[in-house]
């Protein structure tokens, strides 16, 4: 049940080509594929260094916090009982309650954390609740091409989705 990895790199170049050499050696469980090397066992919780844990709590002191979230590519400046108007979201209702997980900053007055490219989802607890989707006002786009008799004209109104930002809160970490 033991493992052991053991990796050594080797390479070699020449004029023309580049030949990489690279030899593992595992130990594993019998019964286990032999493609299948997990480091961890408990690699899929996020292990941070104290130096991030005190910045975060740290933050957490803050009276107000802000987040820069990204929807629909778009990035919006947040704080807690924001009205956001966005393009429109297809996969709700008018009184559903999202989560925002796209995060690339958290910060205060005093404080700032910035992701590379987002901020981790263990940091923080955002979430927004729909208040409607309206239509936006009524668009004319007139089209001509001279000297041909071509005239085109186009209208539409634009969807939106409005929401309100109900949390804003900075996670703490053990």
């Amino acid at each position: 049940m033991s493992q052991r990895i053991s990796n050594t790199s080797k390479a070699v170049y020449s004029s023309k080509t580049y030949t990489s050499t690279t030899t593992a050696t595992t130990t594993t469980d019998p019964l286990s594929s032999p493609y299948s090397i997990s480091l961890s066992k408990y690699s899929h919780i996020p292990s941070f260094s104290t130096a991030t844990k005190d910045y975060l709590n740290r933050l957490r002191e803050q009276l107000h916090y802000y987040a820069v979230v990204e929807i629909r590519s778009q990035k919006f400046l947040i704080t807690k009982n924001d009205l956001v108007v966005t393009h429109r979201l297809r996969d709700v209702d008018v009184g559903d309650e999202i989560k925002l997980n796209r995060v690339t900053e958290l910060g205060s007055k005093d404080y700032t954390i910035k992701g590379q490219p987002l901020v981790s989802e263990a940091f923080y607890s955002v979430k927004a609740t729909v208040v409607e989707q309206p239509k936006g006002p009524f668009i004319e786009i007139f089209k001509k091409k001279r000297r041909n008799r071509h005239k085109k004209r186009v209208t539409h109104k634009q969807t939106y989705t409005v929401l309100r930002i109900s949390e804003v809160e900075v996670n703490k970490l053990n």
